[in-house]
């Protein structure tokens, strides 16, 4: 590896030089970016995201092969929800599951919760986001010993405070307008491997 300088922005003055990468230098990364099809409804009870609505029958599942247990992992996911009601807020929950075992089983490794309110006139539209933090791969499971095919992520939302005005805004429309085309997406996920 050349002698790198390291800068406190890109344009800034050298403060040093590296030989090697830090921890959590980014090794590996495979993400997902998709519209799903049409505003869909978010369940009451914990489901799998898919790019068809929810459902464990065709999930959104990133996966990364041989994971090493002296490695580090990090996920997140992006989810854009629209709450149309004039009187009732929302609030919801998003996971983020790991699988070691080709997708057999998962274990829920980060969650948390977003509150989304109403407006009297208009819809209230926000991006809700969960991070699972860098993570060493044996506090995962992941053993050199017996070690995994691959590394699995897949991501669950539920709401529990809502009503069926609380969906994922896969229109991407203002003011009634026509939908924007050439999105980005509604969902994103990311898994990384690091140092």
């Amino acid at each position: 590896m050349t002698d790198s300088p390291i800068r406190l922005s890109p344009s800034g003055p050298i403060i040093g030089k590296s030989t090697a990468p830090g921890a959590g230098a980014r090794l590996r990364l495979v993400d997902a970016s998709s519209p799903m099809g049409g505003s869909q409804v978010i369940p009451t009870v914990p489901d799998a995201i898919s790019p068809d609505g929810f459902g464990t029958q065709n999930p959104l599942v990133l996966t990364l092969d041989a994971p090493k247990e002296n490695l580090h992992y990090r996920a997140s996911l992006s989810l854009d929800v629209l709450n149309t009601s004039t009187n009732i807020g929302g609030e919801v929950v998003l996971y983020l599951d790991v699988s070691l075992d080709g997708g057999a089983n998962y274990t829920c490794r980060a969650k948390n919760a977003h509150v989304i309110n109403s407006t009297i006139t208009a819809a209230e539209a926000r991006q809700m986001q969960v991070w699972l933090p860098l993570t060493v791969g044996s506090s995962l499971g992941i053993s050199d010993a017996t070690p995994p095919p691959s590394i699995k992520l897949r991501a669950r939302v539920n709401q529990v405070v809502g009503t069926s005005a609380l969906s994922v805004n896969s229109l991407a429309t203002s003011d009634g307008a026509e939908p924007v085309t050439a999105l980005n997406g509604t969902i994103h996920m990311e898994l990384e491997e690091c140092l």
